[in-house]
């Protein structure tokens, strides 16, 4: 099976339309058609439904579109353990959603710009899923908060250091954090995660009870509820991001309470190029 043919029917299902497909590979109208004619001949089956203006992938045309992207992903990667310095093909990269607007979408587009062949695609989600992803080769690398404990097969490169602190709404006299905590409701991030585990040793260690009263599931939703003075919590600083209007922090004075972000990868991943390239991007940043 000739992978040329699939990449075209993959271009086809991108463009919807055989001229929009064949622009984009550089090919004429008719080669395009001779190349689905022959796979057609080939797997006895009708990928194109020619009856429609345009013609439309059929049902097993699309289910080929799915098995082509893990077949070309597949010769990427094989291609990548050769390929040196020059990255080519689709990658998925996964991040939570609190690092994209300051840590990964400048690192995609520098990236974008020194390897214009890699078709980069991002996936969001909470960090266990993301790492359990990169395990399963579900995604090539993700931007995560570090699990806090060795995780087979997996490689971790450190990318800085994120440290607790309480929000409150502005204007509010009281900077105890102590008093705030246990006299104020608490608004909870995402009680799946990581950073909820590690605020809740927090709280225990240092023997306080806070009245739970909401769970949100972005820290953007967290300091909204926040700045409307309907409770406290406690969030990490984010890294080069400025803290949201109408919200002061107080130190929680634990030395070392912090997040720590990395990149994940799986070990002896063949795209170990493209995980140092985006470590080294995202340590830029703090240059």
């Amino acid at each position: 099976m000739n992978l040329r043919f699939l990449s075209t029917v993959i271009a086809i299902s991108r463009h919807r339309s055989l001229n929009a497909a064949a622009q984009s590979l550089g090919l004429s109208h008719s080669a395009v058609s001779l190349q689905v004619k022959s796979l057609e001949d080939e797997l006895q089956f009708k990928i194109l439904d020619r009856s429609k203006r345009p013609p439309t992938l059929t049902g097993e045309g699309m289910a080929l579109v799915e098995h082509a992207h893990r077949i070309e992903d597949a010769a990427s990667d094989i291609r990548a353990l050769a390929d040196g310095d020059r990255l080519v093909g689709r990658v998925i990269i996964g991040a939570v959603p609190s690092v994209i607007k300051d840590l990964m979408a400048p690192v995609l587009a520098n990236l974008h710009d020194k390897q214009p062949d890699l078709d980069i695609e991002v996936a969001s989600g909470l960090s266990q899923i993301l790492i359990d992803q990169v395990l399963d080769g579900s995604i090539h690398a993700a931007l995560v908060t570090d699990p806090g404990y060795a995780v087979p097969n997996l490689s971790i490169e450190h990318i800085c250091e994120e440290p607790y602190r309480l929000i409150v709404a502005s204007g509010v006299a009281d900077t105890d954090p102590i008093r705030l905590l246990q006299s104020q409701p608490f608004i909870w991030f995402d009680r799946r995660s990581r950073l909820t585990r590690d605020v809740e040793a927090m709280l225990k260690q240092a023997g306080v009870t806070v009245r739970s009263t909401m769970e949100v599931n972005s820290f953007e939703g967290v300091a909204a509820l926040v700045r409307h003075n309907l409770g406290v919590s406690i969030l990490p600083k984010q890294a080069l991001s400025a803290d949201p209007q109408g919200i002061q922090t107080i130190p929680l004075g634990k030395k070392g309470a912090c997040r720590f972000v990395v990149v994940a990868s799986r070990e002896n991943s063949p795209r170990k190029n493209l995980v140092h390239l985006l470590a080294t991007e995202l340590r830029a940043l703090f240059k």
